[in-house]
């Protein structure tokens, strides 16, 4: 059975925007969660979140970003740092041979909430195709494959708190029986 290591790292968190940051918000215990407002407002008992500071709609380029919800484009600069981390070339990561398997919670509620309510008040013609990946359970894997050009095996896994320890398992065990060199 061929051995996996981890090569490279990227996180965007309510800690922290890159490894460096969360590690130190870590050994600092630094807690990433405050106050929601609107949560208050529209009477959530739980009236607290974690949610990264990074402005994600400057940070990525618009045609990239037109498919992704919020979650999506945090994972899509995650991978950035990732592969960054890695010291992969272009050539290796568009390659048959590397996959991607991605996890979420879900889809963009916000995307779906949108597209209904404009549905009801304005009628289905209204909701543009790009909600449309916004919505998909596998928009994770899916908004990310494209302009990453993974060429290899892509999915979305989705399994609660434990879609990223699912998602590492899975990545390890493609890579040990051959099915992929690169995850």
């Amino acid at each position: 059975m061929r051995r996996v290591v981890v090569t490279g790292m990227g996180i965007v968190s309510s800690i922290g925007n890159n490894a460096q940051e969360v590690t130190a918000s870590l050994r600092e215990a630094r807690s990433g969660i405050v106050k929601a407002d609107e949560y208050a407002e529209m009477g959530f008992r739980s009236q607290v979140y974690g949610k990264p500071q990074l402005d994600w709609e400057e940070v990525l380029d618009r045609k990239v970003r037109r498919f992704m919800g919020a979650g999506s484009a945090w994972n899509y600069i995650a991978m950035e740092q990732a592969v960054r981390d890695s010291g992969l070339e272009d050539n290796e990561v568009s390659n048959e041979r590397t996959g991607m398997i991605m996890g979420s919670g879900g889809p963009s509620t916000r995307a779906i909430v949108w597209a209904a309510d404009t549905t009801r008040e304005r009628g289905p013609k209204k909701v543009g195709p790009f909600e449309v990946p916004k919505a998909m359970c596998s928009t994770a894997s899916a908004t990310l494959a494209t302009p990453f050009h993974i060429k290899g095996l892509s999915y979305s896994i989705s399994s609660a708190c434990a879609t990223s320890a699912h998602c590492i398992g899975n990545a390890a065990e493609l890579i040990q029986w051959g099915k992929q060199d690169i995850m």
